[in-house]
């Protein structure tokens, strides 16, 4: 496992140290260069928690991932640098407004001069870090913010015109482990009611917008413009994930 070759992948050449404004460029690099996805669920490639295996996956075979695998990755090299940071337990609100489980999903928790939620393994969230503090913050192209929900949690909301807000997650700064998230990044794997096996997922934002394969379509956003694709093929499949996300299955 390499830094250097890490930071090739995400095409990241800034300084390396410990602040703030490192960690806003690395996010941001991170999300723009490596996507999320569920490839090997749609391929049916059970995959475990391995730091090694999850390196190799996306750095050098220049994969994507989803949560767990994306923000463990990026844990690592955060403390590789020397960042104080950890992941921590998020719990995603499902459509109905209610809460999945303990474990849910991974964010990243990191203290420089001031502490930060980290998540580089959402789908479309915050291009950059957020402060963990009350009041609205943007990252640019959409607004948040952190509340507390309750003595334990807090709950991430975000708004695209800063008035009408959607709660997105809750998490905590209680310590965990990264066996702790097993067993729910199994059943997201293998439960045939999950969300991942359900759908097939490529996305990534652009400097402009945001390109996603969902299902069957190859979604383009440009600002205010959309554009969709059909996927009628795998051919059709793998000639996107190649040239916009410069992704090859093998």
């Amino acid at each position: 496992m390499n830094i250097t070759k890490y930071l090739e992948r995400m095409n990241y050449a800034g300084t390396i140290d410990v602040k703030a404004d490192v960690l806003t460029r690395l996010h941001k690099q991170h999300v723009h260069l490596i996507p999320f996805e569920n490839l090997d669920i749609y391929y049916n490639r059970v995959f475990d928690l391995n730091i090694e295996r999850v390196y190799k996956k996306i750095i050098s075979d220049v994969r994507g991932g989803f949560c767990y695998e994306l923000n463990l990755l990026f844990n690592w090299l955060l403390n590789e640098i020397g960042f104080s940071s950890r992941i921590i337990a998020s719990r995603i609100f499902n459509e109905n407004g209610t809460l999945g489980p303990k474990f849910d999903h991974m964010s990243v928790y990191v203290k420089t001069e001031k502490e930060f939620l980290v998540d580089v393994g959402y789908g479309d969230l915050f291009v950059t870090p957020i402060e963990i503090k009350s009041g609205v913050q943007s990252d640019g192209r959409n607004y948040f913010r952190i509340d507390r929900w309750n003595q334990r949690e807090y709950v991430v909301s975000m708004s695209p015109d800063g008035i009408d807000y959607s709660r997105r997650y809750t998490f905590s700064l209680d310590v965990v482990k990264v066996e702790d998230f097993d067993s729910i990044c199994l059943d997201k794997q293998t439960n045939p009611n999950s969300y991942f096996v359900k759908n097939i997922i490529c996305t990534k934002p652009t400097e402009t917008g945001r390109v996603t394969i969902f299902n069957n379509k190859l979604i383009e956003k440009d600002g205010e413009l959309r554009i969709e694709k059909p996927i009628q093929t795998e051919e059709n499949l793998i000639k996107y994930l190649k040239e916009d996300f410069r992704i090859v299955i093998r």
